[in-house]
């Protein structure tokens, strides 16, 4: 797998690499998976344009992008899956991304938070559509596609997930890519941390709830993969039956 970091977005690797179904390994250069593309300089158009990118998945809502849209490549397409909305409330805009006042509820820790919200991301239709719809591009033929949220770590963290159990990925494999993003992020979150940590609403609850929000940890994962045992019969079927991935067509264009 091999990892790349814009200016302002660290969060980006190819699943390239990664060793699948019958020891084949992931192609690289066709699946790509990252965090939001707003803020990028000339050199970081040179990166992506690299990918040779023939579409890009956004797995944000509408207020998101309009509060901060992707760059637009030449030559590539956006298609926007929403997941799940993060609420930007309108009067809140012009807060930096640390201050969770917004985003988190007032009886709601940042821990539980992230944990309800992979619940959801399993249960949801509009979620469960929107990793549809990323599967039937993936099924389509010639395609290169970068698909993002907002930090690349949890919408696109449970796709990716999905796309390496499709392909094979051993467990264990896949669990050292999703928190993989924690590293990525560290830089990030010590940047909001020092950040926040003279505004008034600062204390140690609110640090952890920060903590909690701008990393990945097993257990936001375990309470989507529990949903997806209760409510869909296991990932397998999940997969197969609810997401209506076609696996023997995904191996055959993906592994090598």
């Amino acid at each position: 797998m091999k990892r790349y970091e814009l200016s302002r977005q660290k969060n980006i690797r190819d699943l390239g690499g990664l060793v699948g179904y019958n020891g084949k390994t992931i192609k690289y250069g066709r699946i790509f998976r990252g965090g939001a593309l707003h803020r990028v300089n000339e050199d970081d158009v040179k990166i992506i344009d690299s990918f040779h990118l023939t579409d890009i998945v956004d797995f944000r809502g509408e207020d998101e992008f309009i509060y901060q849209p992707d760059y637009d490549f030449n030559g590539v397409t956006r298609h926007s899956f929403p997941a799940i909305e993060e609420i930007v409330n309108k009067e809140d805009r012009h807060k930096d991304d640390g201050n969770l006042l917004w985003f988190v509820g007032d009886h709601t820790s940042g821990y539980e938070h992230m944990k309800i919200q992979y619940a959801n991301l399993v249960k949801m239709e509009e979620s469960l559509k929107a990793y549809r719809n990323l599967f039937r591009l993936l099924e389509q033929d010639n395609k290169v596609i970068y698909y993002h949220c907002a930090q690349g770590k949890d919408r696109a963290g449970l796709a990716s997930y999905f796309i390496e159990s499709v392909l094979g990925v051993s467990e264990e494999d896949k669990i050292k890519d999703y928190l993989l993003s924690n590293e990525a992020m560290e830089k990030r979150v010590d940047h909001l941390l020092e950040e926040m940590k003279d505004k008034p609403f600062y204390n140690e609850t609110y640090r952890q709830s920060l903590l909690d929000v701008f990393s990945v940890k097993l257990d936001y994962l375990n309470s989507a993969l529990k949903v997806i045992n209760e409510l869909h019969g296991g990932l397998d079927n999940f997969l197969r039956n609810v997401l209506f991935i076609d696996v023997t067509k995904m191996r055959e264009m993906y592994l090598e």
